[in-house]
């Protein structure tokens, strides 16, 4: 069988269509069994609902931005661009996200690329990521895309969600081209 080509882009208004299958590509790519990027040992409770997803979608841009993976017409992953609280040159790659039916085929790679590509239109100099630091094979992945440790530890966003306590983030950050 042959596959759709994997085209990254800017979500419109109208991928509001997708909110239900963009919702699901997060939950699963977090979540569920399979796929190697999956917290369902570390963290409990869904990734996004999809009211957040048709949020996330309608606001793109104030002040986030989502982008899309897609295969043919069809959502297999998700990232966005989120600028920082800390600084106003910097912004965090998140809701980053890949179908575990769709992953290691480089289509995380490419959403991150594209990311980072738009994060730099935006005017932003330097991306962050925040990955949690029992995740090897996350900081990893991360390192080969150019992420560097920045040495800060942050607790968990949401504490009541976690399955395994005292787990924190890895800041994580890469300097944009211009």
């Amino acid at each position: 069988m042959v596959q759709a080509p994997i085209t990254v882009r800017l979500v419109e208004l109208n991928d509001v269509k997708h909110a239900a299958t963009a919702t699901t590509v997060v939950n699963n790519a977090y979540r569920a069994e399979g796929g190697w990027t999956t917290e369902k040992d570390i963290v409990g409770g869904q990734r996004c609902s999809e009211k957040d997803m048709t949020e996330f979608i309608t606001e793109s841009g104030k002040p986030n931005t989502l982008l899309f993976a897609f295969e043919g017409d069809v959502v297999v992953g998700t990232v966005q661009i989120q600028p920082s609280h800390e600084s106003p040159k910097e912004a965090e790659v998140g809701l980053f996200s890949v179908s575990p039916l769709h992953q290691s085929r480089g289509i995380g790679g490419k959403l991150v690329r594209q990311a980072l590509s738009e994060m730099s239109v935006l005017g932003f100099d330097t991306a962050v990521m925040h990955v949690l630091e029992n995740r090897p094979e996350l900081l990893s992945w991360y390192k080969k895309l150019g992420f560097l440790e920045t040495g800060e530890r942050i607790p968990f966003v949401w504490p009541e969600m976690l399955k395994v306590k005292d787990i924190h983030f890895l800041t994580l950050k890469k300097p944009l081209e211009k």
